[in-house]
């Protein structure tokens, strides 16, 4: 990349690994035209049903998306982090229609927002930019595939423990409430709680208010890894 073409792309592309070698004119026209906005923490980025404006880029912080149910419950689909776009947000600029889940900041966080058109065009008009975006849905379309893989195929009472052992700080404590465990491993706060009273009652946690304290991570380890029933 020359100096003079480099001078010209914005600091924040820097963040995206696969956009710091795209130097061609339309992708640099576009970096220029994208807009940061700085959101509070707790911010409703967009909702089920919006119309999609802007191709998100995450360049600090953190957002979740998720689904919604009639029934109350919330189901995670994916956090983005700094350094990724927003999947859910391509798929509907290239096929259409609307919003079909929900996302929510979990702090402050900066966003760069390429209006809807200046995406169609940059996406046809620039190679780099249009790999960039593929190789960014195709891996959270892997994600998913794990996600639902993992729903299919192991009971609540695993995952709930393989989440503790991920998740857990270095005194071997979570803190979170038995709504977030769910919400995160998509299913209902009765259910979170049910396997957490049997796990107390197999001597391997101590519960309080918001807080679960590992006491056994071995046999909750050898439950995660199959070798319990």
């Amino acid at each position: 990349m020359n100096t003079t073409t480099e001078a010209h792309i914005p600091r924040w592309v820097k963040t995206f690994p696969l956009l710091r070698g795209v130097n061609d004119d339309a992708w640099v026209e576009a970096a220029n035209q994208a807009k940061e906005v700085v959101l509070p923490a707790k911010y409703e980025v967009f909702h089920d049903g919006d119309v999609c404006e802007n191709y998100i880029f995450v360049i600090d912080g953190a957002m979740r998306v998720y689904k919604s149910f009639e029934n109350g419950r919330e189901m995670l689909l994916y956090r983005l982090r700094a350094g990724e776009a927003c999947s859910l947000t391509t798929s509907i600029l290239l096929a259409g229609g609307k919003y079909t889940a929900n996302a929510m900041t979990e702090a402050r966080t900066r966003v760069i927002v390429i209006p809807r058109q200046v995406f169609h065009d940059t996406f046809d008009r620039s190679k780099g930019f249009r790999d960039f975006v593929c190789a960014s849905f195709g891996c959270r379309i892997h994600d998913f595939i794990m996600l639902l893989e993992s729903i299919a195929s192991r009971k609540v009472d695993v995952r709930l423990a393989r989440y503790l052992l991920e998740n857990r700080s270095e005194d071997d404590a979570v803190q979170a409430s038995h709504k977030v465990l769910a919400f995160e491993l998509g299913t209902a706060r009765e259910v979170v709680s049910r396997h957490l009273n049997e796990f107390k009652a197999n001597g391997w946690v101590n519960l309080s208010r918001k807080s679960i304290e590992l006491i056994n991570t071995d046999e909750m380890g050898q439950l995660v890894a199959g070798l319990r029933t």
